[in-house]
C-alpha cells in the first residue's frame, strides 16, 4: 500500500492500486484454504469460513491481533 502512496505518477498510481488489489484477491483465496483445510480439521473449536467476505475479515482481525 505504501507504493500506492507514494506513486508519482497517476499511470503509476493506478498500476500499483492495481497490483495490491491482486495481492489481496489472491492472499484472501490462499488464507481461505489454509484456514478450511489445515486448521479446521485438526482443531476442533475452528470453524470453517464460507465466503471471501469473512475470509477477508479474518485477515484483518488476524493483522490487528498481530499489533
Amino acid at each position: 500500500m505504501l507504493a500506492v502512496l507514494q506513486s508519482r505518477t497517476t499511470r503509476e498510481r493506478l498500476y500499483n492500486a492495481i497490483i495490491f488489489a491482486i495481492f489481496v484477491v489472491f492472499w484472501t483465496f490462499f488464507l481461505k484454504f489454509l484456514w478450511n483445510q489445515t486448521l479446521v480439521p485438526h482443531i476442533t473449536v475452528f470453524k470453517p469460513v464460507s465466503s471471501l467476505v469473512d475470509t477477508f475479515l479474518l485477515a484483518v482481525g488476524l493483522a490487528a491481533f498481530r499489533l
